[in-house]
Order: structure tokens, then sequence, then C-alpha cells
């Protein structure tokens, strides 16, 4: 045998090896980051879709102007004078001003505490805590950090594994990737139909998943280069590399002297009208004080993941500093185009629906990846039982566990009064609840097909019980909304009925297929 091909090949085996064995060790957390990610795309309409029924905004009635609100609340709540405070705008789907505060509370051990509420624009009414209605929130959170202290640096380094998978998946198939590009075998040999499911979705997202991957990494790593920028070449000064880095501080202390505030929502206003430009948030620094400053933040429409944001000293107009497409910082702007490429909110709805289909797809590939190393391992004599009973509970269990969580997480927030105590704990814990309980009752499955096909069927009653749920506890809510052109709440619905007849099809479909064993030789088929 030609000893380079001899070479080549043993080194395809060890990366066929290293392929496997990562892969199936990120796939429940890697799983559960593409669910999320495809999830988070609708954020903003989930999140109309949780609030607006119980609180809905009357479009008809004219906005109380910005600064009687800022009174209002520095009135109701006790701010924090050292600290800052942040509005977001109401958007077309989240209909309601954010404030973003610290105000002072005697049992926090600093003496202080964040808040962040939602603000009617037409009434100044305190709707809601920002929490309150966690959902969208919460699948969002489980996309980047888990949900867990540090989780972030988790998810982090599951996408550089992630990374390395792609790359070496290149390789694996290099010499068939155009040869084989479309091909999918239809017969009967279940390895195949994995093989070709995991390889035609894999080749075909590539460009997607490597977007993916690398932003991801960027963006969840990004301290730890932080950190060893500061340490090294920054001498341990951190606030000057994130100065440099495009992210200023105002340092300067808070002055005694009193002003008033009306020459900042003058600002704010000239600045809104300004062409191409889509308030986002306002910030201010030291309000009240006769050196406080207000950072107006928004989007440059005219320009790709451009943003435009100007810093006013409220005393006389001028200008702190400024960022533009004219004048912008290297580092944050690749950082926007990182953000904007990773969420698709460059452009419309269209785009989000494709990259949801990509992040399912992707989904599907890390279970027919799985399957694969079960079934494999199966038919080796010497693989330890132990081993490939974990990876099955691992596949079965976790993934169609996230899936029933999610579908329980939808009719939580549905179902649950919005003045109940501690609410978003509730919705967190029941979220926790279906997804151990699906892990424990997928152990040491007989039937995969059959079990599969249950869970689907609950997922799907679930979801049609929510939908029931919408109708039965707000119909009059949701017809008004829909009047004045709140249509997300209508659009989650008919997303969440569209998912419930899939999964009713699917089930269908795998119950009317052979019933397989998991103790057979050839192992599980999740996929015929």
């Amino acid at each position: 045998m030609n000893p380079r091909a001899n070479a080549s090949h043993k080194v395809i085996k060890n990366l066929v090896e290293a392929h496997s064995w990562l892969g199936l060790i990120i796939s429940p957390l890697l799983f559960i980051v593409f669910w999320a990610g495809a999830i988070t795309l609708f954020h903003d309409e989930i999140a109309q879709w949780a609030i607006t029924p119980h609180h809905p905004v009357q479009s008809s009635q004219q906005d109380i102007p910005l600064g009687s609100l800022v009174e209002q609340k520095r009135a109701e709540y006790p701010l924090d004078q050292q600290g800052r405070f942040r509005i977001n705008m109401p958007t077309a789907l989240v209909p309601y001003y954010i404030f973003y505060m610290e105000v002072l509370d005697d049992a926090a051990e600093s003496g202080r505490q964040s808040l962040a509420i939602l603000v009617d624009p037409k009434t100044g009414e305190t709707v809601a805590g920002k929490d309150d209605f966690l959902l969208s929130q919460f699948i969002y959170r489980l996309h980047y950090n888990l949900h867990l202290p540090g989780g972030s640096y988790l998810i982090g380094m599951v996408t550089l594994v992630f990374l390395f998978a792609l790359i070496s998946g290149v390789f694996i198939h290099a010499r068939k990737l155009f040869k084989h590009f479309f091909q999918y075998r239809v017969d009967k040999q279940r390895r195949d139909n994995l093989l070709d499911l995991h390889t035609v979705v894999g080749v075909m997202t590539l460009p997607f998943t490597l977007m993916y991957a690398l932003s991801g990494l960027i963006l969840n790593l990004a301290i730890v280069f932080q950190l060893a920028f500061a340490m090294f070449i920054y001498q341990g000064d951190q606030q000057a590399l994130l100065n440099d880095a495009g992210f200023k501080r105002v340092v300067e202390p808070r002055s005694q002297t009193p002003m008033a505030m009306d020459n900042a929502f003058e600002l704010i206003e000239q600045t809104r009208q300004q062409d191409n430009f889509e308030l986002r948030n306002v910030i201010f620094h030291h309000y009240g004080a006769d050196n406080a400053l207000v950072q107006v933040r928004g989007s440059d429409t005219a320009s790709f993941a451009q943003r435009d944001e100007v810093t006013f000293r409220v005393a006389n107009g001028a200008v702190v500093d400024k960022v533009n497409a004219e004048q912008y910082n290297v580092f944050r702007q690749g950082r926007d185009v990182l953000v904007t490429l990773h969420f698709g909110n460059f452009a419309g709805m269209d785009v989000r629906i494709l990259y949801f289909i990509l992040a399912i797809g992707i989904s599907a590939m890390i279970v027919a990846g799985n399957m694969l190393w079960i079934n494999k391992r199966r038919v080796q004599r010497h693989s330890s039982p132990r081993s490939i009973a974990i990876a099955s509970a691992v596949t079965l269990g976790g993934c169609s566990g996230i899936i029933v969580a999610t579908a329980v997480g939808f009719l939580c927030e549905r179902v649950f009064p919005a003045t109940l105590p501690a609410r978003e704990d509730w919705l967190v814990a029941c979220f926790v609840l279906a997804l151990l309980a699906t892990m424990l009752v997928s152990i040491n499955i007989g039937n995969v097909k059959r079990h599969i096909s249950r869970l689907l069927l609950l997922t799907s009653a679930l979801l049609l019980i929510t939908l029931i749920a919408d109708w039965l506890m707000f119909a009059e809510q949701i017809i008004h909304l829909w009047q004045n052109g709140y249509t997300a709440v209508i659009g989650v619905q008919v997303a969440m009925g569209l998912m419930a007849a899939i999964g009713v099809f699917s089930a269908l479909k795998l119950r009317g297929a052979q019933h397989v064993n998991t103790r057979e030789k050839l192992g599980d088929p999740l996929i015929n």
C-alpha cells in the first residue's frame, strides 16, 4: 500500500474518532443552544404574545412626554442618585418603555439593587417588572449561558469544540463533498439514512454553522481575551482597554448643584428627528445635577450593523462623544456586525424564518450524529452497555426533554396569573421539572419509536392547550390587539398550531412504522 495513502487514511480515521466523541460530549448543550437560539429569533414576538393580552396598549391615545414619565418614576422609586439609568424605547413588537434603574434598598448588601420595569407610554402606569413575563428572556439566556452563573464560558467552550467538529467534518467528507452533496439513500439501511441526514444537513448548513460557531465563540469568550489584553498589554488597566474598545465610562463624580433637565429631552427629540436614525434607548448620568450627561443611542437605518449614538452635556448641549458611520470604533463595529449576523435582525421576517429552519435542521443533525454513534457501538462486541445507555438517555431524554419543557414553559407563561408572586421563579421551576421528568422516563426505553411518538403527542397537546387557554382567557384582548396592529400575538399562535400539527403528523408516522426494540442488534432506528 502507498505509505502516503496509508497515512492519509489514518488521519481521517483519527478525525472520525475525534469528531464522534467530541460531538457526543457536547451534543446535549449544543442541542440546547440551537433549539433555544431558534426560538430566540422571535424573542420580541413571544414577549408581545406573553405581555400585551394582560396589559393592552391603547394605540389611539397620545404618548405621555418622556420627561414627565421620568419625573413620575423618580417620584415613585427611591433612585440611587450616584448611579445611571437607562430607558429602552417602545417598539412595534414591545410597546412599552423599559426602565432600568438602581434603587436604594437597605436589605441589599450593597445598599442598592437593580430594577427593571415596563411602563405604559400612554398612561404612565408601571404594568409589570421586566422579568415577570420571563419566557422569552429565559429562552434567550438558555441560548447563551444556560441560565447558569459562568454559563457563557461553558457555552464558549462548547462552540470552540463545535468549530473543531465542523472543520473535522469537512475534512472527513472532503473527497466526496460535492459528489454526494444531495445523496440521501431511501432504502431500509438505517445507518445509511442517519449518515446521509447528518452529512447532507451538515454540508447544506455549513456557512450558517460556521458563522454561528465563530460569532458565538467570540461573543461568549470575549471576556477571556479582554482579561488577557488587560493583563499583558494594558498592565492591568481594564478601563483603558474598554476605552480603546469603544466602551467608555463616565468617571466624573456627581455635582451637588441641582439643575432642571428640560434640555435633555429637547436634545433627545432633536436627535430622534435626524434622517436615517432609529432611537433605541437613552442613558442618563447624574440626572438632575449640573454636570448631567445624556447618551442617545440608536441605529443607522441606511447602513448595515451601524450604531449611531451621541453623548451630550445637558447644561449646554455640547457633544462629549459620538459614534456613527464616520466616527466609529473598529472593535465595536466588528462586534456589532457579529451580533447582527448572529441574530438575523438585518432583514425581515423571511430571513429569521430561514434561520429558524436551519437551526432546527442542525438540531436534527445533532440527534442523528448521536444515533450514529449509538448504533455503531451496539454492533461492537466490546462496547460498554453503560456508555451506550447513557448516550441513549442523553439523546432521547435530554433533547426531547428540552422540547417538552419549552411547551410547558409556553403553557405556564399563559396560564399563570400576572400577579402571581415570584411568577418568573415558578416558570423556571416548571421548565426544569418537565426537563428532568422527561429525562427520567427516557431511561432504558424498549421501543424508541413509540416513546418518541408519545413525547411528540405530549408536546403537541401542551401547545394546543396553550392555544385554547389563550382564547378562553383573552379572546377580546387578542382581537383588540389585532385590530390595533399588534399581530405578533396571533402570529405566535399560528406558529404554535403549526408546530403542534407537525408533531402530531410525525407521531402518527412513527406509530405507523414497524416497531423496533432498542435491544436488537442493529439498535435504535430514530429515522427509517
